[in-house]
């Protein structure tokens, strides 16, 4: 992997640098955050403007054709800047499943993805079973298409969602995958908004009989168990990307509050201790950007990897936790108050546990020959 940011690159995170400080300061997260889908539709339609919902799909599309790791450099800005927003799990989920199926029917709908119009987000988890095993919603072959039964946990955005990207296993082959698109209002459909203190607005989908003409049907057997396993894998990578961004604000931040406050007659960064926190702070958060780094490259360049997402993942549930516990250290009384932006930041960027899959299971993955 080449590890050297190219000068477009440098170029496209600068510039989304520099309009997410302007358009998207803390005080608009928090009023995204308090809305009734938790983000901002102003917000969303300028980065729309800007290009970067289309950033990675092909140009057909309405897409640019960038690379996936120029995705995930984008999606670093985000985190960094804390948005509130669908970004991560549509784009480097729904969006390139759907390009990646190369369905003529769907070119309409990418680019009205593309410009901002349509929300097209994925329900690809399913629900844990009492073994702890996935289950997908059951598609039943009907007259006019199909009829999908069972439930998707924790589907990020769905209030706000007109398309659902939705994983099943088929009745008549329960070995076989198949990946249907629903409108959001198809009937048997239904929203149950689930109590969380993560910024992504989760909701159980839950379907009952819902109806799936034939056009529905993405893709089904092989492929779609490919295209399936490739968008978790890249959700998972961009996830951890997300997480790398926000924790670079963290670092600035902490490091900024211990050069500041002073305590007997010094600022507290004078003090040992509190340097060895922000070493330490500094060593998790590069290893997180490398492994999330790495495996998006290998996700561009179309090289398997199963296994650096693994570890770039069993890394992020590994050591942000430790790392927003050591920031909450060295601000004190302050960093826990909801006042305080590092409440934000703490809300957003700890890995959240429905959609990465337990740390042993990504080590089993990682430490697999």
């Amino acid at each position: 992997m080449n590890t050297h940011i190219d000068e477009a690159q440098e170029m496209l995170r600068t510039s989304a640098r520099e309009f997410l400080a302007e358009n998207c300061p803390t005080k608009a997260v928090r009023e995204a955050r308090s809305g009734a889908t938790g983000l901002s539709c102003d917000l969303w339609n300028a980065m729309a403007g800007l290009g970067w919902q289309g950033l990675a799909l092909p140009e057909r599309c309405g897409g640019s054709s960038m690379s996936f790791l120029d995705l995930c450099l984008l999606i670093e800005e985000l985190g960094r800047a804390c948005v509130p927003t669908p970004f991560v799990s549509a784009t480097a989920g729904s969006a390139l499943l759907l390009a990646g199926a190369a369905r003529e029917q769907d070119v309409p709908l990418l680019k009205s993805f593309a410009l901002g119009e349509d929300l097209i987000v994925p329900a690809l988890w399913g629900t844990a079973g009492a073994d702890g095993t996935t289950l997908l919603p059951t598609a039943r072959r009907a007259n006019s298409g199909f009829t999908l039964d069972g439930a998707h946990a924790f589907v990020p955005f769905a209030a706000a969602a007109r398309h659902f990207v939705c994983a099943a296993r088929m009745a008549a082959q329960p070995d076989e995958v198949a990946l249907f698109l629903l409108p959001a209002a198809a009937p048997g459909t239904a929203l149950t908004p689930l109590e969380s203190v993560s910024d992504d607005r989760p909701c159980i989908l839950e379907l009952s009989g819902a109806q799936a003409p034939d056009s529905s049907l993405i893709c089904s057997g092989r492929e779609a168990a490919t295209l399936l396993e490739l968008a978790r894998q890249r959700i998972d990578a961009a996830c951890c990307c997300d997480i790398a961004g926000a924790l670079s604000w963290v670092l600035d931040d902490t490091v900024a509050y211990a050069k500041d406050r002073k305590q007997f007659g010094q600022p507290i960064g004078a003090f040992e201790v509190l340097q060895h926190y922000c070493a330490d702070m500094h060593v998790m958060l590069e290893g997180l950007r490398v492994s999330a780094y790495h495996a998006a490259w290998r996700l561009s360049e179309g090289l398997p990897a199963s296994r650096d997402v693994a570890v770039a993942c069993a890394w992020a549930q590994r050591v942000v936790p430790q790392f927003l516990s050591l920031a909450h250290q060295v601000h004190g009384a302050m960093g826990v108050t909801k006042e305080h932006d590092l409440h934000l930041y703490t809300t957003h960027a700890m890995p959240p546990g429905h959609t990465l899959l337990p740390r042993a299971d990504y080590l089993e993955a990682a430490l697999s020959i």
